[in-house]
């Protein structure tokens, strides 16, 4: 937890059928003052692709340095992309929320808990 956020860059995308926001956080100020001020943006029909694409291009433009993988917190229902990307993804759905549903084979799917997600001291 001491050197996390001296290693790591996240991005944290919100989007539906289009990117509604992108934050970019460097250090754990920096997510501590998002996560008290966060809000949901969105709501929208949900198309995974456009965010898949909107990763491939800051990916492109170098924005990123070793990507590592893409959380992608869902309700699962939506238009997957067809081709692997080339980085590591997990699906992240709600235990309470859960509906069994099928993500690509490419991809990784986990099921939590919402008190995992409230946990003050974990990020």
């Amino acid at each position: 937890r001491e050197s996390f956020f001296r290693k790591v860059i996240i991005h944290v995308i919100q989007c539906d059928e289009k990117i509604q926001e992108d934050v970019r956080i460097q250090s754990r100020e920096e997510m501590e003052a998002y996560m008290k001020e966060f809000t949901l943006k969105g709501f929208g029909g949900t198309d995974f692709r456009p965010a898949f694409a909107y990763v491939e291009s800051l990916r492109k433009a170098n924005a990123f340095h070793k990507l590592k993988g893409l959380l992608y917190f869902t309700d699962g229902r939506g238009i997957y992309p067809a081709n692997m990307p080339s980085y590591d993804t997990a699906f992240v759905f709600l235990q309470e929320d859960y509906q069994d549903v099928d993500v690509p084979p490419w991809a990784m799917k986990l099921i939590i808990d919402r008190e995992e997600l409230e946990k003050d001291d974990e990020y």
